[in-house]
């Protein structure tokens, strides 16, 4: 995967239509769980996940992974139009960015044992998303 790929449609329903059915997310598979609501689960097949943001009807995000993978950044946002509600996607690695980059020198530390500023990076931001 890229660092990012986008997608985006357009559904008949209206936004709060469109909203509920992320509730029960059959897309993702027949096992599938999003609860919508900050720090709920999100489960699909092997992977899992939590919900980062939930502004119902208009916006969802959440972190998921498989075991073994990075974590990915799904955005889901909702738009009414004429047509009904336009559905953009966004899934994105933003850990996979920091880690391409040098982040010991950027915080004044030193590369090699303990824990790296990515470990203690993620372990903050897993503690304050949850």
């Amino acid at each position: 995967m890229d660092h990012l790929v986008e997608r985006e449609l357009t559904v008949p329903e209206e936004a709060e239509e469109v909203w509920r059915s992320l509730a029960e997310p059959e897309w993702l598979g027949d096992d599938a769980v999003i609860e919508l609501r900050e720090a709920g689960d999100v489960r699909a097949g092997e992977r899992d996940g939590f919900v980062e943001e939930a502004d119902a009807p208009r916006r969802l995000v959440f972190w998921w992974s498989a075991p073994g993978e990075d974590s990915t950044r799904v955005e889901i946002d909702l738009d009414e139009t004429d047509d009904g509600t336009r559905v953009r996607v966004t899934e994105s690695r933003p850990l996979e960015i920091l880690d391409g980059r040098d982040l010991a020198v950027e915080f004044g530390g030193a590369s090699g044992g303990g824990a790296g500023p990515m470990a203690l990076a993620r372990g903050a931001l897993a503690g304050a998303l949850r």
